[in-house]
């Protein structure tokens, strides 16, 4: 690992679009998404998110900085950081991977260390992230019923009191989905992200089981 770089944010939707961004940005690998609690409970949502990248140090100075001023407009900015050269057990923490493994990405490997990257296109993602199962199953099931999709991840917090759906279809039907769902969840619980992401990177797209 020639560099490692951390970016610190809220929520797990917040997480992906970053990982997203940074991956288009420049030629660098997504290696984990990791998480922690927040220090407050008054914080932007109720779920800390760290994307770790590595590649060369100018293009993970190049992903970090476009992931960094991503969060900060969306106010889910914690803190970030690049190191150069890290160590071996610090690269052995860069590694480390904290993502649900469910009916959907049981396929998911415990490192990617060494994991090559398929190169593939995807047409776009969506996620709706929501407090309570209640509230989520909800939405979910208005957006399976609004449009053609799939869902391909779901993560599970907090035991069930945050939940986000990862959705996969063309844009238009993502779109649809995701509006359908917010208006159905946010009825009966608080919403703490929602994106549609159009060509999602292939370094994002690895950490969903888009076969199930």
């Amino acid at each position: 690992m020639k560099a490692l770089g951390m970016i610190e944010v809220y929520s797990f939707t917040t997480a992906v679009c970053v990982a997203d961004l940074a991956a288009k940005t420049a030629d660098v690998a997504v290696v984990a998404m990791d998480r922690n609690r927040p220090k407050s409970a008054t914080a932007p949502a109720p779920l800390v998110m760290i994307v770790k990248i590595e590649g060369e140090v100018a293009a993970v100075r190049a992903a970090v900085d476009a992931g960094v001023e991503y969060a900060k407009n969306e106010g889910k900015y914690i803190i970030s950081h690049v190191i150069a050269n890290p160590g071996d057990m610090v690269e052995l923490m860069g590694y480390k991977l904290d993502i649900n493994k469910d009916k959907y990405n049981k396929k998911l490997p415990k490192s990617f260390i060494g994991v090559e990257t398929p190169i593939k296109q995807y047409e776009a993602i969506g996620l709706l992230e929501i407090q309570g199962l209640v509230a989520a199953i909800a939405g979910l099931d208005d957006m399976l019923k609004a449009a053609d999709v799939k869902v391909i991840h779901t993560e599970k917090r907090l035991g069930g009191r945050l939940v986000t759906f990862v959705i996969m279809g063309h844009v238009s039907a993502v779109k649809a989905a995701i509006e359908a769902g917010i208006k159905s969840a946010t009825a009966l619980g608080e919403k703490f992200g929602d994106a549609v992401i159009a060509n999602p990177h292939a370094e994002v797209m690895k950490f969903f089981d888009t076969e199930s």
